[in-house]
């Protein structure tokens, strides 16, 4: 009975996923094994959607299950639909997964969720129109920017980390509430609803801007103080991104976040060990197929430095590579025993 009900439940997400994609299923699909692996991702136009779309397009090709995206506002909205068995991986970043791992905020409680495998990473940070009298992030205060994003939460505190590196608070901006990061993005620019925008460098949606109304992504202060204040809202990673990306004018210091592809816990070992066992005898092509994803190489795949554990069908597809070491086992144990 509970299978039933699960399959079911299934079938009606991957009915809506494949309409959302152009696909058709056919009522009665549902088979005891399971053919359909759900990726959970970022709307159209985000770095997630993108590499999720890749993920599917490589599980389709090569193993005889078929991979989907679903497009949600992030994974406050996905991540709960694990549970119900109606997503079985997900991307997100390094943070944003622990912070639902352990169950701290903007996340209600714990997620019971794996890491598949860590992936490349992608600069974020905040970009304006470049016809905006906005120069620097000191020029924000008292400027409309988004926050909370209720569908993504985790970007909430991402979003306070970067006024916060200004040496702001949301008191000291006009903080203008949003569901998704990236649905009504194109919107708020071109409108002009707000002032000052949050996204990651090379989306679609910065390409798309850049190319029609021209933005200027703003480059963090690096001075110790300020990102100490940065890193009390959350330890923040950052990187140097070089001009000539959609909006990157000039050679400016931004955020790093690196992306995990989880698994929830419940999500069989066989087909975690297939999905990452694919994007490793394939990575060469998941590579070449987005310039967002060059940094997708295996040898990231398994890190000593991950923050949430590994899924036992991940580990399996490592341990058969030969490269799950006594040091990443070690690791394991910690991170079970919440260290």
């Amino acid at each position: 009975m509970i299978d039933t009900f699960i399959s079911a439940r299934r079938l009606r997400l991957h009915t809506f996923a494949a309409t959302c994609l152009g696909f058709t299923v056919m009522a009665g699909a549902v088979q005891a094994e399971q053919r359909d692996i759900v990726i959970g991702a970022h709307e159209a136009g985000s770095h997630m959607y993108a590499s999720g779309a890749a993920i599917a397009g490589l599980i389709t090709k090569h193993t005889k299950q078929t991979g989907k995206v679903l497009a949600v506002a992030g994974s406050g909205v996905w991540m709960p639909m694990m549970e119900a068995r109606e997503v079985d991986l997900g991307l997100l970043t390094h943070y944003q997964g622990w912070l639902a791992y352990v169950g701290k905020k903007p996340f209600p409680r714990k997620f019971d969720i794996r890491t598949a495998l860590i992936g490349g990473g992608i600069a974020v940070g905040l970009y304006v129109r470049n016809s905006s009298p906005i120069k620097t992030r000191k020029d924000i205060r008292g400027k409309r920017i988004g926050y909370k994003y209720s569908g993504a939460p985790a970007i909430g505190v991402y979003a306070e980390g970067e006024i916060a590196n200004a040496g702001l608070t949301w008191k000291d901006v006009k903080a203008i509430p949003r569901t998704s990061l990236y649905a009504g993005q194109r919107e708020d620019v071109t409108e002009r609803r707000l002032d000052v925008f949050y996204a990651s460098v090379g989306s679609g949606i910065s390409r798309e801007l850049d190319s029609t109304i021209g933005i200027r992504f703003l480059g963090l202060d690096t001075s110790p103080a300020a990102l100490a204040n940065m890193r009390k809202v959350y330890p923040a990673v950052v990187t140097r991104v070089k001009a000539g990306p959609p909006g990157i004018r000039e050679d400016m210091t931004l955020v790093y976040l690196s992306t995990y592809l989880v698994a929830y816990t419940k999500v069989s070992d066989d087909v975690v060990y297939r999905t990452v066992k694919t994007l490793w005898e394939h990575n060469a092509e998941l590579r070449k197929s987005a310039k967002r994803l060059r940094g997708w190489s295996t040898d990231k795949f398994a890190s000593e430095k991950a923050i949430i554990p590994y899924h036992d069908g991940a580990i399996r597809l490592y341990k058969e590579k030969g490269v799950w070491t006594p040091a990443l086992a070690k690791r394991q144990k910690e991170l079970l025993a919440g260290k």
